[in-house]
């Protein structure tokens, strides 16, 4: 049973029992369980607001308060800047039965807040996603007229304070397109808030904006792509899992963690100038062949440890001997 904002979205989507994601309906949903995951994401931080890490805390103590166990899968930690709020995470988190995140700087941020519980690190649970088939794929680029004549650079952005000005952006990319001879493709990752800057960088760039309907079918575009320009973690994983190359903007400290973590490119810093942003384009384009042969090694790994996560909760659900 999934705790959703969009219960109905979700059951039909996903083919699962959904509900609401109030503390009520959290509380009487709990009523019963065997246990609670929690995770994936960047479920416990405070960058913008405490309320993120609050719910999400909370989420645990209601479980532990209900004798329900629960376990923390693929989630990444932090940053935690309020004192408070780290001391809440610790008692939560010393109570999990199992605990399993996506990165070693997720694993540091709980130590420093004080959790002693064994830590297993892992990876982000959607190095396990299957996307759609290759036709699939081009059949959704086609509809935007994105057909395969060309190289693709695929571009996922999203809103957030200090990344470089749109325009700075829009140029680079346009003009690595012009001198590649590629088309370009904006995928808004979060349908609601990263469709309008979505649609000004592909109108500046004379990209194409495509959406997909399931998490597959987003893979499979990203695995479509030639190169990836990513200011998502999730842009960047998908490329990853599908060998593509990307460049990177470190707009969150989980960027870096991800990148560190399999190897990649160091990130570029999130306020990276036209001509910053270009270069790395063109050095990732030259050096593509290289890299996809480096990260289709790397990905088994990657998925195996996302694994690591899953196999933790069979564990814990399997009939006592």
């Amino acid at each position: 049973m999934v705790l959703s904002a969009d219960p109905a979205e979700t059951a039909a989507l996903h083919g699962v029992e959904a509900h609401p994601r109030s503390p009520g309906a959290v509380w009487q949903a709990l009523a019963g369980a065997r246990l609670l995951i929690s995770g994936g994401g960047s479920l416990v931080q405070d960058v913008t607001s405490a309320r993120s890490a609050l719910y999400y805390i909370g989420t645990m103590l209601a479980a532990s308060a209900r004798r329900v166990p629960f376990a923390v899968v693929g989630q990444g930690v932090g940053p935690v800047r309020r004192r408070w709020v780290g001391r809440l995470a610790a008692a939560a988190f010393n109570r999990a039965q199992a605990i399993n995140v996506r990165d070693a700087a997720s694993a540091r941020a709980l130590r420093a807040m004080g959790v002693v519980r064994p830590i297993e690190v892992g990876a982000d649970l959607a190095a396990l996603l299957i996307p759609s088939t290759p036709e699939r794929a081009e059949e959704l680029l086609a509809r935007v007229g994105l057909g395969a004549s060309a190289p693709r650079l695929g571009v996922a952005v999203r809103p957030w304070k200090g990344l470089t000005e749109v325009s700075a952006m829009s140029r680079a990319v346009r003009h690595f397109a012009a001198a590649h001879g590629a088309h370009v493709a904006v995928f808004p990752f979060d349908r609601v808030r990263d469709l309008e800057i979505g649609q000004a960088v592909a109108a500046a760039t004379g990209g194409r904006v495509v959406q997909a309907a399931t998490p597959q079918d987003l893979l499979g575009l990203v695995g479509a792509m030639d190169l990836v320009l990513g200011v998502r973690l999730h842009a960047l994983i998908f490329a990853t899992i599908q060998a593509v190359p990307s460049v990177a903007l470190g707009y969150d400290p989980k960027v870096a963690a991800f990148a560190s973590g399999t190897g990649l490119p160091d990130p570029l810093p999130p306020g990276a100038s036209e001509e910053i942003l270009e270069g790395a384009l063109a050095d990732a384009w030259q050096s593509r062949a290289v890299a996809r042969a480096r990260l289709r090694s790397a990905v088994p790994a990657l998925k195996e440890a996302a694994a690591s996560g899953i196999a933790g909760v069979v564990r814990l659900l399997a009939p006592s001997a």
